[in-house]
């Protein structure tokens, strides 16, 4: 005879969500598909599912409007800076990029030839050492140590890419704005003002999105009252997953492959790439770049790169080759295109060697990952789930020598 539970009942603009009484458990679906596990101030997808808020302003508008300190601002503090705001998140910033511990830079001339994510986690935890001893939870304190990080991250993946090949690598220039000094640490030259402002954008669109993979894995460890520079290192590691950051990758890698083909084939690849990805999808092969667990039917974000594709080299080819992309697979899989199918174009266009691609999202996302820190450690409780066991039980242990 089984008994009603009576459940707390909320309601969002999600719909009703149930807390359960002590000592009763939810059973959660794998992936935790469709769980809310908290509340956050920082961003989400509106009510409509058709986009992703920014504290208030949707992605597109600050992603296509935005430079790289409002967007951190916003997405740190809450509100989009005014002049003096403006002047003392870029002070810092752009300050705290050139003061890096060069014993740092001296530890990462010894990491062996590898991909730049292990770098920036190898990096990061080195910074902790520097500062994360006498680890406080003051608000300050926090918001400084974030902007260490925001403004160190690129320098650490730019040098680990450099290093791992020519065994050096470019300093940072403080005079520059964040985006065109990263974008210059990258290629090896001054980008012009258009380049560095699309590259800027990505940024700008990479900077938070949720409770996704990386974002939750920050936030658990926050939740144990670790420092910052150890969450964000465990971000990192989340991040390199090749289903997480490691799609514009691939979707790169996977138009290159199609560029080859469409050549051998006296072919353009704007008229090929539909033959090209109905014969993966005929052999079972995975299209990068397609699909996202909350757009369902587009991704705005794809939007405002394709603006800038458009204005960059070869860009109008290129959007026709999205274009039809997109087209073949709303009719094959009915699947909306994501913003990595067009950041790797992008990426592409900039002169980016395809490596680079996932550690430029850990570039714009660590704002997230800091805000997400700070939001967790001020209102904690720590993400401790029941897990479901379903091995054996009532073994009993034997020596070894009567073990078959």
């Amino acid at each position: 005879m089984s008994s009603k539970v009576e459940c707390e009942v909320e309601e969002t603009p999600l719909g009703k969500f149930l807390t359960p009484p002590q000592g009763y458990y939810i059973r959660a679906p794998k992936g935790l598909v469709g769980v809310i596990p908290d509340k956050t101030n920082i961003s989400g997808v509106d009510p409509k599912g058709t986009s992703t808020i920014y504290r208030g302003y949707t992605i597109d508008d600050i992603g296509e409007h935005a430079d790289f300190y409002e967007g951190a601002h916003l997405i740190l503090y809450g509100h989009l800076p005014n002049e003096s705001e403006y002047k003392e998140i870029k002070s810092k910033i752009d300050k705290y990029r050139g003061e890096i511990p060069e014993k740092v830079f001296d530890a990462l001339r010894y990491v062996p030839t590898t991909h730049p994510m292990y770098y920036a986690s190898y990096a990061v935890s080195l910074m902790g050492q520097y500062y994360a001893p006498e680890w406080k939870f003051e608000e300050d304190f926090l918001y400084d140590h974030a902007l260490r990080l925001i403004a160190a991250m690129p320098v650490f993946l730019t040098a680990g890419w450099h290093l791992a090949r020519h065994g050096t690598f470019y300093r940072p220039d403080s005079s520059l704005p964040h985006g065109k000094d990263v974008l210059r640490m990258i290629i090896g030259r001054m980008p012009s003002d258009l380049e560095a402002r699309a590259f800027e954008s990505t940024l700008v669109l990479y900077m938070d999105h949720g409770f996704n993979a990386s974002t939750f894995t920050v936030r658990v460890v926050a939740s144990t009252l670790s420092d910052i520079y150890s969450a964000i290192a465990a971000g990192i590691g989340a991040l390199k997953g090749p289903l997480h950051g490691g799609a514009n990758e691939k979707s790169m890698a996977m138009f290159l492959e199609a560029q080859e083909k469409a050549k051998a084939k006296g072919l353009e690849l704007k008229d090929y790439i539909e033959e090209y990805i109905k014969e993966r999808l005929a052999n079972k092969q995975l299209i990068m770049g397609f699909g996202h667990r909350v757009y369902k039917v587009h991704d705005p974000r794809t939007d405002v790169a394709g603006k800038f594709i458009r204005q960059l080299k070869d860009g109008e080819d290129w959007l026709q080759v999205l274009k039809k992309s997109e087209e073949v697979m709303k009719k094959e899989k009915n699947l909306p295109a994501n913003i990595d199918l067009y950041t790797g174009v992008l990426y592409y266009q900039l002169g980016i060697p395809i490596p680079m691609y996932t550690p430029i999202f850990a570039i714009g996302r660590v704002v997230g990952w800091s805000a997400h820190y700070i939001e967790q450690v001020l209102n904690n409780k720590i993400i401790r789930p029941t897990e479901d066991y379903v091995g054996p039980s009532g073994l009993k242990y034997a020596p070894i020598s009567e073990r078959k």
